[in-house]
């Protein structure tokens, strides 16, 4: 899939670093081979990802003396290795404790058991929507319809508050409570972000009744909320020329924008989870490598094409697939992992 690569490389050439640092006391000193690896490790990163540091310094704690003998393409010097903050480049490094894992979640019919944009009716006059207004949704442009739809709730008087009581009142999917007590316990281990073509508003209101808004580093969505006057309104979260995705968000491109902004600030993550049910939830699956898993929704678009991905030569899918219908499935296989690592 076009730009799904380079990121998982990225990932992948970093474990390799790790790898070598973890086993070094076992190695001999570097080879003409290993300093070839070391020089394709920083030729690797597209232009606009400064990772030359976070590679480096694994390296350079092992071999120190024998890898400044060796200077690397382009004229580039190895610095010294500093636990600052930053690198000298202005490379921010890792944390102590930084999570190993990285879990994605989508949200509607993921973690709630509706489509939380179909929900709003409940909000409007009569819980319906005029056909003249429902006559107006193109196909791949959902988001300009929903502006519509937050428009004529606001025309007609509905407020901010009614809009926020229907998000808290739908149901989590089955098995989501246990799924998300256990992440709570297991807060050093996940980095938890979620990644939705809903809105703002309605995640955030829906997480904080329900308690769980404290799991996520990060609620990535369509902005929405009250304007100047107390009406809702809806933005487009960007703009991208994926053609398989919505005109206003590319989950693709969203995930791969927060693994390079992570990896600027030095964190790589070991493995990478998805949890979703749409067929938008599918774009990002090129971003997963060996030992990454999606748990796509049973039954749902996602788990759907991800099976066809499967039979495809080759395969355009290269992690591995965990359908689910109660979430509860997904913590068994996240304990699973826990207890190999």
């Amino acid at each position: 899939m076009n730009g799904c690569f380079p990121v998982a490389g990225l990932r992948c050439l970093s474990r390799v670093c790790c790898t070598l640092l973890r086993d070094g006391p076992t190695l001999p000193s570097p080879s003409s081979a290993a300093v070839r690896l070391l020089r394709t490790l920083v030729e690797t990163p597209p232009a606009d990802t400064p990772l030359l540091g976070n590679w480096w310094w694994m390296c350079q704690r092992r071999w120190p003396e024998r890898l400044a003998n060796h200077p690397l393409p382009g004229g580039l010097l190895l610095r010294p290795f500093s636990l600052a903050p930053s690198s000298q480049d202005g490379t921010k490094m890792a944390e102590p404790g930084t999570p190993r894992f990285l879990l994605v979640f989508d949200f509607d019919e993921t973690i709630v058991n509706e489509n939380s944009d179909d929900s709003l009716v409940r909000a409007a006059p009569g819980q319906k929507l005029p056909d003249s207004l429902r006559a107006t949704y193109r196909e791949g442009f959902y988001n300009e319809y929903m502006q519509r739809v937050f428009k004529y709730l606001g025309d007609e008087g509905v407020k901010p508050q009614d809009v926020r009581e229907v998000y808290e009142d739908i149901p989590l999917t089955p098995g989501m409570t246990d799924l998300f007590q256990f992440l709570n316990k297991q807060s050093s281990c996940f980095e938890i972000i979620l990644i939705s073509d809903a809105n703002t508003f309605g995640v955030e209101s829906s997480l904080r009744a329900t308690g769980y808004r404290g799991l996520f580093r990060s609620i990535i969505s369509n902005p929405s909320g009250p304007d100047g006057h107390g009406i809702l309104v809806l933005s487009p979260f960007h703009s991208h020329t994926c053609p398989r995705c919505p005109s206003n968000m590319c989950k693709h491109k969203v995930l791969s924008e927060y693994l390079r902004e992570r990896a600027r600030d030095g964190v790589h993550f070991e493995h990478l989870f998805y949890v979703g049910d749409g067929a938008n939830d599918f774009c990002p699956m090129g971003l997963l490598s060996g030992g990454d898993v999606a748990f796509p929704r049973r039954g749902f678009p996602m788990h759907r094409l991800i099976q066809e991905a499967l039979k495809a030569e080759p395969p355009k899918f290269r992690g591995s697939m965990v359908p689910w219908e109660s979430a509860t499935e997904v913590r068994g296989h996240l304990q699973e992992i826990l207890k190999k690592c």
